[in-house]
């Protein structure tokens, strides 16, 4: 890494415990670097889910999905000894947001982990942000998780 000098560093995280480890290397690099750190949690669009036979108000469950996933951002960064710039929680598509995310803010590199299982091969984030980020990536292997699906940032099933 000699001679990389990054500004803003990204760290994507799905809020689930073993995602320390990702803010642990993002704090690192942007320690060593002296760069801005923001984190983004990127959360599944109800209303990619939802058709409109179902007569529920998606825009008001939404909104309290958005707000329970800041409050449990605000609880999950509370520990982190490092400034942070911006705590993003967006609802969409991952790459597509994650992407414009690191355009608005200049990110230079992207932080985010990576559950290798069977279901990764499949529908794994991080190759998704591979083949679209336009700035350096840093993945970090999580631990296998044996109940759920692959999840890197925050992977949804479709």
């Amino acid at each position: 890494m000699s001679g990389t000098y990054y500004k803003h560093i990204l760290a994507a995280i799905d809020l689930s415990e073993d995602n320390r480890k990702v803010i642990d290397k993002a704090v690192d690099r942007a320690r060593s670097n002296g760069a801005k750190l923001s984190v983004i949690h990127v959360d599944v669009d109800l209303k990619d889910l939802y058709t409109e036979m179902i007569d529920i108000d998606i825009d008001n469950v939404q909104d309290q999905v958005i707000a329970e996933a800041k409050e449990k951002l605000e609880t999950f960064l509370a520990s982190v000894d490092y400034p942070i710039e911006k705590k993003l929680v967006i609802c969409g598509d991952l790459s597509e947001r994650v992407n414009q995310a690191v355009k608005d803010y200049q990110i230079d590199l992207l932080v985010c982990g990576h559950r290798q299982s069977f279901w990764s091969l499949l529908t794994s984030s991080a190759r998704q942000l591979m083949n679209t980020v336009p700035c350096d990536l840093l993945v970090v292997p999580l631990q296998k998780s044996s109940n759920r699906r692959s999840l890197i940032c925050h992977e949804h099933a479709q």
